[in-house]
């Protein structure tokens, strides 16, 4: 049976096309002098000095005939990445234990739970991908765009459910982070749902609301289907046909979606729920209400932000999901005589902006006038950054007693 410790330092050796993987490995995977083999050849890496028998046996002097031990245990690399693999889940697994041992149980759920969340994070695999050459990348994006024109499909991305916005933006894609913001009222969950209830015939989408009950997300959803006012509904005031309309309209949905009201959510919570999630029920969409609840890692605000936005963005890339979050404004579009917000109106907007593929506003003209219109047909949808094609404004009008956006075509 192969040394599999014998063989990585022999291919390490023998083999200059493995170098690569020196940064990526620790050198305490390895027992005893086997380590300090390790830590040499990093530090020669690092200094870009030569990694052979020769300078092995200069450092480790007495050694020659162990040394070349290592070289009879190489005969080719393709096994290397796999038993690098093997000694990060194995050391993994024994320090995961280990803390686990050694859990104080007698904490509080919370930290507790927090405890056993930076856990399980920290045993995460770390040997990474290797990089891939864009002709098989390239090759790879022509097989899956002959199977969509097979399929006579026009989206690379699952359809929002509005013509207009597909056409501009191309669908939710994989790995995109989204950004709607907005002042407070200006109607932010409003277009969240909307734009949920659009997409979900299309796909399996998850909204963590922060801010809303799971119980007041309902009652805004019953009235958008059932075309009852909110203000009804919140109240119970309620006439008998019109709660068996309400019944026969929601026993007609064939689509559904998860909600998630969980307040004292952190960015790892978030995290580890939409990977729960995907793992049991699928997962393309991850709505979020709203940014500014979420709490981080830092001290600093404009750096706990940055944190948050980063950490969205690597969600959606990690476990290959549209992630869309809601955001507030700060009070800069008030100031100005056109009310229109701008990209600099988000808080903290650097890492904000940075890190969004796309970033829109739901606009309301009405809502800085005494006078308000039943539907408001002015209304707009601001696609104010779009990574993958041009910004534009779609057309929208905001029903306020049903607390929803349409698309105008």
């Amino acid at each position: 049976m192969i040394n599999r410790e014998s063989y990585i330092i022999g291919c390490f050796i023998q083999d200059k096309a493995t170098h690569v993987f020196l940064p990526k490995i620790k050198s305490y995977w390895f027992d005893g002098w086997n380590k300090e083999i390790i830590d040499f050849m990093q530090m020669s890496y690092l200094n870009n000095n030569p990694i052979d028998l020769v300078s092995l046996a200069r450092n480790f002097k007495g050694k020659a005939f162990e040394l070349t031990q290592f070289t009879n245990s190489y005969s080719y690399s393709t096994d290397l990445k796999h038993y690098l693999f093997e000694l990060d889940i194995e050391h993994k697994k024994g320090s995961l234990i280990e803390k686990l041992s050694k859990l104080d149980t007698l904490n509080t759920l919370d930290v507790i739970l927090n405890d056993l969340q930076k856990m399980t994070t920290e045993a995460q695999i770390t040997i990474e991908r290797e990089p891939l050459p864009m002709s098989k990348v390239t090759a790879k994006v022509i097989d899956d765009l002959e199977q969509q024109m097979k399929r006579g499909e026009k989206l690379m991305g699952i359809s929002t459910g509005w013509r207009l916005l597909d056409k501009y933006i191309g669908g939710w894609n994989n790995g995109n982070l989204v950004i709607i913001a907005g002042r407070p009222g200006s109607g932010k969950t409003a277009m969240a749902l909307s734009l949920t209830i659009g997409a979900y015939a299309h796909a399996k989408v998850l909204f963590i609301s922060l801010e809303m009950s799971s119980e007041e997300l309902a009652k805004r959803y019953i009235s958008f289907f059932a075309n009852i006012e909110n203000y009804k509904i919140r109240g119970g005031n309620l006439k008998d046909f019109e709660h068996e309309h309400i019944s026969r309209s929601l026993y007609q949905l064939e689509s559904d979606f998860y909600v998630d009201d969980d307040t004292k959510a952190t960015i790892n919570d978030i995290r580890a729920k939409a990977q729960l999630h995907k793992a049991k029920y699928g997962l393309n969409v991850l709505i979020i209400d709203y940014l500014q609840l979420v709490k981080g890692t830092k001290q600093n605000r404009e750096q706990e932000v940055a944190e948050i936005s980063r950490s969205l963005k690597i969600i959606a890339k990690d476990l290959g999901i549209t992630v869309i979050c809601l955001a507030q404004l700060n009070r800069n579009s008030e100031q100005r005589t056109d009310k229109r917000p701008m990209l600099s109106d988000l808080r903290e907007s650097g890492s904000i902006e940075q890190d969004a593929d796309l970033i829109m506003f739901p606009f309301r003209p009405q809502y800085y006038q005494q006078e308000q219109t039943e539907v408001e047909t002015d209304a707009e949808l601001i696609v104010a950054k779009n990574r993958h094609g041009s910004t534009v404004t779609v057309p929208v009008s905001f029903e306020g007693k049903y607390t929803r956006y349409k698309e105008i075509i």
